[in-house]
């Protein structure tokens, strides 16, 4: 690979805060992420909470890709006839090594009738992985994946692979496919094992790549097939890890805390790249761990399953479901579940709160369903500063239809309590004098119902010499107050 010139892009990630917009999908069976204490502000790049097991990555890496392709679907096919109920899927994998080394013998017999050199145990090994990895883990995107210091991956076209690694270098990587027919076979292998397609008839894919990853891509109707995929390196994090890592000051941080736990509903807005999902992740982890909470996500993200049951207990975490290409009576695709039905089936679930992650578009309905029970809500929204969250949210609101512009400007003003915006702030060194840009909090924001049906804000804390500061109390302080006791207590 070779290096290419640093941008002037943010910073933030050298300090172990990887994943700031929003673990690699191992060959073992995933277990909770670690709990890590955040590093020092000029400490290297940390590791990552989990490591991969040793023979997850063999010395011997196999490149006969057709060879590797070839016995995936020979072993897939086979699996898929089996019928084994019950089994999980360690059951699967140890059913599928074994399948593979009958097939990689079948392989090897050919190729000595061929004349051809007999593998070695070192070979055969690394077929097995490559396999395994490409069934249960992601094929040649596995090693990038798996790498602690890769933060982006952009693609466009099998042969053409950009690395983003911390320290906002990027890299030219290898190729990940024998072609672009290639490329978008193995990526449609991928959505269905999600029971997702990505055809002709469905040229885009949102999906995770394992528990904190996530791509986007479209083929077909595209030049070249295009991918990105971002990867979370960092899931178990609170605000006292963000305030460490110097995206707000504790002040804010404590006031944050208790306006989460007295369950007031927050919107954290920013550009992309800016930090808005660990920042939620963050205030999400802040609350009491037995909490009943529903996660519902277009495409999943937050991935609070992770972190074991002691962070939180009672967690459902719901996704979207985009159906088959086949539609039922109603014209709806046949096991389609929309983030308005989880919605109305989280009233049956004895929740404590219903969190909505990213807002891209329908999900606005879901957000002010959420937003309404008072129980507390937290969302993420793109928007360029923060006095455009609210017309961003109205913006939203009228593209999906159902709602009208002064019903959307209500549920702004009378259920988002908060507003939280992220930016990205140039900095200077003082020592080097080198500037770079890093990730604060710039400015929070309380909203209430202002004159002729518009929303009133009021900025509660904004930037004044570089640092943000308090600037007013909300009209709730008083039900911040035993929360802000609790801690001082």
């Amino acid at each position: 690979m070779t290096p290419q010139q640093p941008h002037d892009l943010p910073d933030f990630e050298s300090l172990a805060l990887v994943d700031l917009e929003d673990s690699p999908l191992s060959a073992a069976p995933l277990a909770p992420l670690a709990r890590q204490a955040p590093p020092a502000r000029d400490a290297a790049p940390a590791a990552p909470a989990t490591e991969p097991a040793p023979s997850s990555a063999p010395s011997t890496r196999f490149t006969d890709w057709s060879t590797i392709t070839k016995i995936r679907a020979d072993v897939a096919n086979a699996l898929a006839e089996e019928t084994m109920p019950g089994s999980d899927e360690e059951d699967r994998r140890a059913r599928a090594a074994s399948l593979i080394g009958a097939f990689i013998d079948d392989e090897e017999s050919r190729r000595l009738d061929s004349g051809l050199v007999q593998w070695t145990n070192a070979e055969r090994r690394a077929i097995t992985q490559a396999v395994l990895e490409s069934l249960f883990g992601f094929g040649r995107l596995q090693p990038l994946l798996d790498d602690p210091t890769i933060e982006n991956i952009e693609i466009y076209g099998y042969d053409d692979v950009l690395i983003q690694r911390t320290g906002n270098t990027f890299e030219q990587a290898d190729p990940i496919a024998e072609s672009d027919a290639d490329l978008l076979s193995m990526l449609s292998f991928y959505a269905a094992q999600q029971s997702k397609s990505f055809d002709p008839a469905h040229p885009r894919l949102h999906m995770s790549l394992g528990p904190t990853a996530r791509l986007y891509a479209a083929g077909w109707v595209v030049a070249r097939p295009i991918a990105t995929i971002r990867i979370h390196r960092l899931v178990d994090v609170t605000l006292t890890d963000l305030v460490d890592l110097s995206l707000m000051p504790s002040e804010l941080a404590r006031f944050l805390r208790a306006a989460v736990r007295a369950k007031k509903s927050i919107m954290v807005a920013g550009a992309q790249g800016a930090g808005k999902t660990t920042l939620l992740r963050g205030l999400i982890n802040e609350i009491d761990a037995w909490e009943k909470l529903a996660i519902l996500e277009s495409v999943a993200e937050l991935h609070l399953e992770q972190l074991g049951k002691e962070r939180h207990r009672r967690l459902v975490p719901l996704e979207a479901v985009p159906g088959s290409g086949e539609k039922d009576a109603n014209g709806r695709p046949i096991g389609e579940i929309t983030m308005d039905d989880w919605a109305r089936d989280t009233f049956r679930m004895n929740l404590d709160r219903m969190i909505v992650g990213e807002i891209l578009g329908p999900e606005v309905i879901a957000m002010f369903e959420a937003m309404q029970t008072g129980a507390g809500s937290l969302s993420t929204i793109h928007a360029k500063n923060s006095a455009a969250v609210p017309e961003r949210v109205v913006t939203l609101a009228r593209k999906d239809g159902r709602v009208t512009e002064d019903f959307a400007r209500r549920q702004v003003a009378e259920n988002i309590d908060l507003a939280v915006y992220v930016d990205l702030v140039k900095t200077r060194n003082p020592w080097t004098g080198e500037s770079s840009l890093t990730r604060r909090i710039t400015d929070v924001t309380s909203y209430t119902p202002g004159e002729g049906g518009l929303v009133a804000s009021t900025q509660l804390w904004g930037l004044q010499d570089g640092q943000i500061t308090p600037k007013m109390s909300p009209e709730w302080m008083d039900d911040l107050r035993p929360y802000l006791d609790e801690e001082a207590a």
